[in-house]
């Protein structure tokens, strides 16, 4: 594999190198996944890979190292982990919207008209491939983690700790979350009901909240073992802004602000940070 990006004028005995073929690597599926997408009306199918992408370009990140440290099987178990779990959970939302006779979520649908004419073409830059941006930057602390520290010998620390126990409440909450909310909407008596109990009654968005302590987590464990690279502090950054004020938390209070009791929940519970 290292010869075939050497031809392809790859330079994979770097961090840099393996970094960039990685997000060659990503592009290219997700163009297929565009190309796909485009055969079945939309590109709802991009939301089920989205999650399992994060893992794969960390196993990339962990095979082309030749990686062997505990800090770099450490990230590579935090990432499989949080990576996989959103992977089955998306996926599992995704084939059921299909079996249930629709095309996919409804956002990924909407995009479809608000993007025409010219959604074939459009939806590669707007839908698809701003992903493919997202995925590598909130990555970085897992990515270069694992690769700058593959031959190390740093021992754990404090700071490791601290970073396996936020990453550990960030899990936490997001299983939680989003098993409490598949429960609650395959029971029909909740129709026009919203959710109010288990962590959904600490935050409006608990799974949001996972996430975010997830990255932080995963960055917190890779700075530990590598100082020099705080500057991926620009992952978790990313994500807790897209997360609580660009697509997460504040669209989805847009998004059900008509929605009846909702703006009384609004009115009873924190937006993001949960209130016990």
């Amino acid at each position: 594999m290292t010869e075939l990006f050497m031809r392809l004028g790859i330079d994979v005995s770097t961090a840099w190198g393996i970094y960039g073929a990685a997000w060659a690597g990503l592009f290219s599926f997700i163009t297929i996944i565009w190309g796909i997408g485009l055969f079945q009306g939309n590109h709802s199918m991009m939301d089920g890979f989205y999650g399992f992408c994060y893992a794969s370009v960390g196993w990339f990140a962990f095979y082309m190292s030749g990686a062997k440290s505990m800090y770099s099987g450490l990230l590579f178990l935090m990432l499989s982990l949080h990576g996989c779990r959103l992977g089955f959970y998306l996926m599992k939302r995704w084939v059921g919207y299909r079996r249930k006779g629709g095309a996919g979520d409804p956002r990924y649908v909407a995009w479809v008209s608000k993007l025409s004419p010219g959604y074939w073409w459009k939806s590669f830059f707007v839908v698809m491939h701003p992903q493919t941006v997202v995925i590598m930057i909130i990555g970085l602390p897992a990515y270069f983690g694992i690769v700058s520290m593959s031959q190390s010998h740093v021992p754990m620390n404090g700071l490791c700790l601290i970073g396996l126990l936020i990453f550990g409440i960030g899990t936490y909450f997001e299983w939680l979350a989003d098993g409490q909310l598949q429960a609650f909407l395959a029971d029909p008596h909740n129709e026009g009901r919203l959710l109010r109990t288990g962590v959904w009654k600490t935050t409006r968005h608990p799974n949001y909240f996972g996430n975010v302590c997830v990255w932080w987590g995963i960055y917190i464990v890779a700075v530990a073992g590598n100082p020099q690279i705080w500057w991926t502090i620009v992952g978790p950054l990313v994500d807790t802004i897209m997360l609580t004020r660009v697509l997460g938390a504040s669209l989805a209070d847009k998004y059900l602000a008509d929605v009846p009791g909702y703006k009384d929940l609004m009115r009873a519970t924190n937006a993001f940070f949960p209130k016990f």
